[in-house]
């Protein structure tokens, strides 16, 4: 079931939308403000909460799929699944989805100010908290994950921001947050055999700067930072198994 309004404003629509869904605790569509801003929800399961708020001059787009996917599965659920979508400005897309079936306890948050950005939760299995936030323009901020009791963040300040979490294990925390006029792009890879690793990379600056962290095993914490006004790139993969030192940082200055 899929619901499409290109200006959703009165709470009486809100009212009629949660009667066709039958959600168990409530969904919340909140008024969209601005010319051409669009909301596409697809939703099934039991006590999810969704709150989508966009306002400013147009343009902005939220999509939802949760327990439907569109894809053909034998199971659809959501349950337990918060998603907040949040943009002001215009230009914006934000997309929060779960892609697979029967997952339950997963937070979605995306957070746009400013212009023409672009955020993106793919969120599978149990228990994981995601937050996407961007104070900017022209920023891409995605998420894709499978696994359970995971906490996946990306926090851009500025313009011109890429960050990508692409992980597939489990009980790991994983942040990026970048800011600075630089134009700065981070990614963490994880494998399915990566489980109970702890990453952050910052990146601030007027420098242009590049960072990839890949894990292929388990119990890392690495501590990564770029900054300043020269250009700065670094590519490390992680997948020791014996006599391993797994509590690194790497500081480009």
């Amino acid at each position: 079931m899929s619901y499409k309004s290109p200006n959703l404003t009165r709470f009486g629509l809100t009212r009629a939308f949660l009667r066709r869904f039958f959600i168990a605790t409530y969904t919340l569509v909140s008024p969209v403000f601005g010319a051409d801003n669009s909301v596409d929800i697809d939703i099934k399961g039991t006590s999810t909460s969704i709150y989508i708020k966009q306002s400013g001059s147009g343009g902005n787009t939220a999509r939802v799929w949760c327990g439907l996917s569109g894809g053909v599965y034998t199971q659809h659920n959501c349950s337990n699944a918060e998603i907040d979508i949040d943009q002001d400005g215009q230009g914006n897309v934000a997309r929060a989805y779960s892609q697979l079936a029967a997952h339950t306890g997963n937070e979605y948050k995306i957070d746009q100010d400013g212009n023409d950005n672009f955020g993106y939760i793919d969120a599978d299995d149990d228990l994981n908290d995601m937050d996407i936030v961007s104070n900017g323009n022209n920023n891409d901020a995605e998420i894709y994950m499978q696994g359970d009791n995971n906490v996946y963040s990306i926090t851009q300040t500025g313009d011109d921001k890429e960050g990508e979490v692409r992980a597939f294990g489990d009980n790991s925390n994983f942040s990026i947050n970048q800011s600075g006029s630089g134009e700065h792009y981070a990614k963490i890879y994880a494998s399915n055999s990566a489980d109970n690793n702890d990453a952050s990379i910052e990146q601030t600056g007027s420098g242009d700067h590049y960072m990839r962290l890949n894990f292929y095993t388990d119990d890392y914490n690495v501590t990564a930072s770029q900054s300043g006004a020269t250009n700065k790139s670094i590519t490390a993969t992680y997948n020791c198994v014996t006599n391993c030192n797994k509590t690194i940082t790497i500081n480009q200055y």
